[in-house]
């Protein structure tokens, strides 16, 4: 059932309730160098104790009060996932006077009281602080200070973990976000990395932005996600696919077991292989097997360890009629997928053969990465068109590489999308 905005038992904000959420809207701390700041406010008046409309809290009613003035804050991003919604709730008594405040953090209502029990007021208005780049509420900054560690490695490292935020409130609304646009809001994300200072002197009046009812935001809301996400995606090169050999880059070909027709019965998998190939389709890379062998052996090996099932497609040499590197094994991939020659240079070949997997895709134009893992395999090329352009050593190793490439490709893109 699509999430009703309406739901909660709440009138719609009057002009008069508007106004005097703007007079009292509070002063946001962040960081000198946070990167992202809010953009709209969904405002939401309660006469009475419970459930948020926004967000699954439960907003009661102590010290007096009879009325919350509740601010949705709309962010496009965090720097962990594209868009951010955290909230404010100011509390009210019979005289209009602020007596508590709430706020959100890290899905949390969480209540907004300095060290020595007051509330965190400064020049007359109600000042809270937030997290560098995650945006939750404090009420001091030492408490963000105290976190120094964790958010620095958000802000840094474990922007690897970006995303498009899907949550129940707008499931329906973004069914339609595939693996693929997440990895493209992650490359994005990682290429933002900052590292947070801690000092809050960045003091932003949310008076200042634009303030509607939460109805109204939350109609806003699906249309901009997918607004951003277009942008992204138009400005983020990404690997189009990622064509694998399997002996020796896949599959150990020292464990193979060969019956009397020489078709392979059995071997074991390089170590990280399979995990390698599930992180990748987990990622939405397309991956196709372009491989010289036999049907039956690859349906013996990669299919009876279950790897099979990740490929898109599977170029091999016996149905193909040529070995790598022959251009028609490599056009065949292409087409498997709906691309052509003029594709071949967002897609990369690994395989730890230089004169077939390497020389096949650098003739074509096709990024070739080198696994060198086998001891089995020439080392050296013979000639320019066997160098690699990049090398691994094991498969565990490929997800990062092509992160990094991505990243690269982000970075140097014309128009790149930098504004909040």
């Amino acid at each position: 059932m699509l999430y009703d905005p309406y739901a909660a038992v709440v009138a719609l904000p009057t002009p008069s309730d508007l106004a005097l959420a703007v007079r009292l809207a509070p002063v946001i701390r962040f960081a000198a160098n946070e990167p992202f700041l809010p953009s709209k406010v969904g405002i939401t008046v309660l006469d009475a104790p419970g459930r948020s409309p926004s967000a699954p809290l439960d907003v009661t009613f102590e010290h007096g009060v009879v009325r919350a003035l509740e601010y949705a804050i709309w962010w496009d991003w965090d720097i962990q996932h594209l868009y951010e919604l955290e909230h404010i709730w100011l509390k009210l008594d019979a005289e209009g006077a602020v007596v508590d405040v709430c706020a959100s953090a890290h899905g949390k209502l969480v209540p907004m009281r300095r060290s020595d029990g007051s509330l965190p007021v400064e020049d007359g208005r109600i000042t809270l602080y937030s997290e560098p780049g995650k945006h939750a509420f404090h009420a001091e900054s030492q408490s963000i200070i105290d976190r120094r560690e964790q958010l620095t490695a958000c802000c840094t490292a474990m922007t690897s973990a970006g995303h498009v935020l899907v949550n129940q409130m707008f499931k329906e609304r973004l069914a339609a976000v595939t693996a693929e646009d997440h990895r493209a809001v992650r490359r994005h994300l990682q290429n933002r990395a900052f590292l947070p200072v801690f000092d809050f002197s960045k003091a932003f009046d949310l008076a200042q932005v634009e303030c509607m009812s939460w109805p109204d935001l939350y109609t806003y809301i699906g249309p901009r996600v997918l607004q951003v996400l277009e942008q992204v995606r138009a400005n983020q090169p990404l690997i189009r696919a990622v064509f694998l050999d399997s002996g020796d880059t896949l599959v150990d070909e020292a464990t193979e077991v060969r019956d009397v027709d020489d078709h392979v019965v059995e071997a074991q998998l390089i170590p990280g292989a399979k995990q390698m190939v599930e992180n990748l389709a987990l990622d939405g890379y397309r991956i196709v097997l372009v491989a010289d062998g036999s049907l039956k052996s690859f349906a013996n090996i990669l299919g009876g360890h279950g790897v099979s099932e990740y490929f898109v497609a599977e170029i091999i040499s016996e149905a193909e009629g040529c070995e790598k590197p022959a251009a028609k094994m490599f056009y065949a991939a292409l087409t498997a997928l709906g691309l052509t020659g003029d594709d071949a240079g967002s897609v990369v070949m690994v395989g730890n053969h230089l004169g077939r997997d390497i020389k096949g895709a650098n003739e074509l134009g096709i990024i070739s990465i080198w696994q060198n893992w086998s001891p089995r395999r020439s080392k050296t090329p013979s000639d320019i068109s066997e160098v690699p352009t990049y090398t691994i050593a094991n498969p565990s190793q490929l997800p990062l590489l092509l992160a990094e490439i991505e990243c690269a490709w982000g970075r140097t893109a014309l128009n790149p999308v930098w504004d909040s």
